[in-house]
């Protein structure tokens, strides 16, 4: 047919020639044949492809039970343009071979077996990400069917590859003389393999059970309801769930093909390994495609579970044990240890956070319907309170064990980056995607190089996100946060788009801000105020230019005094906000104004210099974006400050109430506390449960947008001694960013009245 076409094209060229009449004519006719003839080889692929994978499963009438057979039913036609066929049907795989690639132990003399390797794709791919001399020893391609065998020997050849042997054999029952393998991967094999819990615990028997990974890229399906029970060993739930039109539709489709998209065997794969990451995709160029990458390893034996359960001993003052009841003498359990072990009797690997090269992340089950609030998203992008005020007032010393709000994680650096850090610091927040956030900054910090660490949050903004996700930043993320930035952070990042800072709901605080500059023609004093080198220069570019528009009445009324602003732009929830007083714009300018006559925007007030930039600058920037700061967190282990560093995903009670007694001696809990109903018993469950984590002397450090926080005296009922380290006044300035009212300080007295004692133990009883 085609060389047919061929023949016609050419007649009609020299008809176009002889008669320049005819041109106008034939126009319609000549071009889609001349389309044609450039293309006429890739048509033939297509249309082979199409033939093969569309219509001649309709034609079959028998059932072959030699699976060989029927492989090369399907294959031996195609075999020598298989991998012109399949870039666009099988996506992931580049994926799936730089997450493995990154997650090797050791990145000389492995062995990697291919689980039906086919052509030899993979292996080509891997050999444009790495040296495969230098990465693997040996490298074994596995496939049941003689003609992709050949193309893949074919492909060896060329390429001059000695270490690749090439096996023609089953899946299920392949021998090789190695011990054990450091890497097996299957790409779009399993899917195809009937006997898959076969090849799947023959894949068990060969992974090497310390440091080996296994990886599977596959179209599959799943649902929500078959999750009951093991969400914790899943790795994160992101896009887990397929609708039920693409789940049947694509699975009745694929079965002509034998190829089954049912959940069994990635399901078996979660049951048999230990989860490490898992990504949950799909194939928008053929029709939305639902498809997986999953990562795995050993459920037993992988060499992070020990030191995950070392940390989880009764005795550990870091991630502590909660008694069953107040007097009880029972065993104490984490939620970890709790989960680990409820696994343990259904023979279900550890929860996916326990296989983990990174301890940052404190194990939390994603289904809390507490979590759902937040709808998938932080709501500060970067955090408020000043921290350096924290360490003036507080005078951390490295004995102390912090507990402290996460929000962004900027204070929780900070702590880290001091010259004799905190032995630990405890990040509590329960919007799990704060801890996300958090948890990307610790894997820069770890990973990066200062310059690509600054690109990031400096300015907000790098190129290549997801490449550097995948061969750089995943495996020092828990499945859970790797999930959530490979499907945002190519967006929050994008060197084109707003940045980081124009995301969670804080966004709106800057969109404000820059639009009502634009808006009265600011801009340029703007610019001058973040470059002011005086606080003379500063204020006098405040007061001419921009405070008459900022504090304008009707601006006022209509955005800084709104109540869904408030909550929306700067996070301040409604309770929060009747504690401001009965003007909300005169709080704002008691905040703001001050501000200009203590501290230079330019270089000592990165807070203000974000908010109306964007961004940060080299000069105004926390100290984590210093490399003064990035050197000292950079350290390598077990000396790096971020060692130090646990990031809860609960409530600050229930923190306390498991972290082991008595072990606190700060807690940093921000404005917290004006969130609290005065009306509600919330507030006393927490004091309560602080007082426990703290230790003799332990201090709690708050912020309220009250000069007389109406909770000061829950605190003191129950042992505390309160006083306010400061408190602002109209043209005062109690700290950079000068948003609260008042600082308090609540410190723990050791010899608590013996009321307070019966009121705890009544509480104890209650609560148990």
């Amino acid at each position: 047919m085609f060389g047919y076409m061929k023949h016609v094209g050419q007649e009609w060229n020299e008809k176009m020639r002889e008669s320049p009449k005819v041109v106008g004519a034939s126009v319609g006719i000549i071009t889609p044949l001349v389309v044609l003839l450039m293309f006429s080889e890739s048509l033939r692929s297509v249309v082979q492809f199409c033939w093969q994978c569309f219509f001649k499963p309709f034609t079959s009438v028998t059932s072959n039970n030699n699976q060989q057979e029927n492989l090369e039913q399907f294959y031996k036609s195609q075999a020598k343009l298989y991998d012109r066929t399949r870039g666009v049907l099988l996506q992931g795989r580049e994926t799936s071979l730089k997450l493995s690639l990154s997650h090797l132990s050791e990145k000389k003399g492995n062995v990697w077996i291919d689980v039906g390797g086919g052509t030899g794709f993979n292996i080509s791919q891997m050999a444009l990400l790495t040296n495969l001399d230098t990465t693997f020893d040996k490298i074994y391609l596995i496939d049941l069917s003689p003609s992709l065998c050949e193309v893949a020997r074919k492909r060896c050849k060329e390429h001059g590859w000695k270490n690749v042997e090439v096996i023609c054999g089953d899946a299920c029952d392949f021998e090789i003389p190695e011990e054990s393998a450091q890497l097996i991967t299957f790409s779009y094999s399993l899917s195809m393999i009937p006997s898959f819990y076969a090849a799947i615990d023959h894949a068990v028997s060969l992974l090497d059970a310390k440091n080996g990974i296994i990886s599977c890229v596959d179209f599959g399906v799943t649902n929500e309801s078959m999750l009951v029970g093991r969400t914790n060993t899943l790795g994160g739930l992101v896009n887990r769930h397929i609708p039920w039109l693409f789940r049947t539709f694509w699975r009745l489709w694929f079965e002509f093909d034998k190829v089954f998209l049912d959940p069994a065997r990635r399901e078996y794969l979660e049951y048999r390994f230990g989860t490490i990451k898992s990504l949950n995709c799909y194939n928008y160029k053929l029709g939305k495609i639902p498809y997986y990458i999953w990562l795995g390893c050993n459920k037993d034996h992988e060499q992070h579970l020990q030191a995950r359960f070392v940390e989880l001993a009764p005795t550990s003052p870091y991630l502590a044990p909660i008694t069953t009841s107040a007097s009880s003498n029972a065993q104490p359990m984490t939620k970890a240890m709790i989960a680990a072990l409820e696994n343990s009797k259904k023979g279900l690997p550890y929860p996916s956070l326990f296989y983990q090269k990174e301890h940052w992340r404190v194990y939390y089950d994603e289904v809390n319907p507490e979590y759902s609030q937040f709808k998938n998203s932080y709501i500060y992008a970067f955090t408020w309170e000043d921290p350096r005020e924290d360490v003036n007032i507080l005078n951390i010393q490295p004995e102390d064990t912090i507990l402290a709000i996460t929000s962004a994680g900027d204070n929780i650096l900070h702590y880290a980056t001091l010259p004799n850090p905190p032995k630990r610091i405890h990040g509590v927040d329960l919007n799990p995607c704060q801890g996300h956030l958090t948890e990307l900054k610790l894997a820069a910090i770890r990973s990066l190089s200062f310059t690509q660490l600054w690109q990031m949050f400096g300015e907000g903004k790098i190129d290549r996100f997801n490449n550097i996700l995948l061969n750089k930043l995943a495996p020092y993320l828990s499945s859970n946060a790797f999930q959530y930035w490979f499907e945002n952070g190519t967006k929050t990042f994008d060197p084109n788009g707003a940045g980081l800072y124009d995301t969670g709901f804080t966004k709106w605080a800057l969109r404000l801000a820059k639009w009502v500059f634009k808006v009265a023609n600011l801009t340029d004093e703007v610019n001058m105020l973040c470059k002011a080198k005086t606080l003379e220069e500063q204020r006098s570019i405040w007061d001419k230019k921009i405070k008459p528009v900022l504090f304008n009445r009707v601006v006022g009324k209509i955005l800084v005094g709104n109540p869904l602003f408030l909550w929306s732009a700067l996070g301040v929830p409604r309770n929060q906000a009747k504690m401001m007083g009965s003007s909300t714009l005169q709080y704002i300018i008691d905040t703001l104004d001050p501000v200009i006559d203590n501290s230079l925007i330019s270089d000592d007030n990165y807070f203000y210099y974000l908010t109306l930039k964007g961004r940060y600058s080299s000069r105004s920037c926390p100290d984590y974006l210093k490399e003064g700061g990035f050197k000292s967190l950079s350290r390598e282990s077990p000396e790096s400050p971020l060692d130090r560093v646990r990031l809860h995903t609960d409530t600050l009670k229930d923190v306390c109430e498991r972290l082991s007694k008595k072990t606190v001696s700060i807690a940093i809990i921000m404005d917290h506390m004006d969130w609290f109903d005065p009306q509600g018993t919330d507030v006393d469950e927490e004091i309560q449960a602080l007082w426990l984590a703290l230790n003799s002397r332990g201090r709690v450090l708050l912020r309220s947008a009250s000069k007389s926080p109406w909770y000061i005296k829950n605190f003191e009922k129950f042992g505390f001694s309160c006083k306010a380290v400061s408190a602002r006044y109209p043209g005062k300035c109690i700290d950079r960013v000068n948003m609260y009212a008042s600082t308090w300080v609540c410190q723990k007295i050791s010899t608590a009245s013996q009321s307070n004692n019966r009121r705890l133990s009544s509480l104890d009883l209650e609560n148990n």
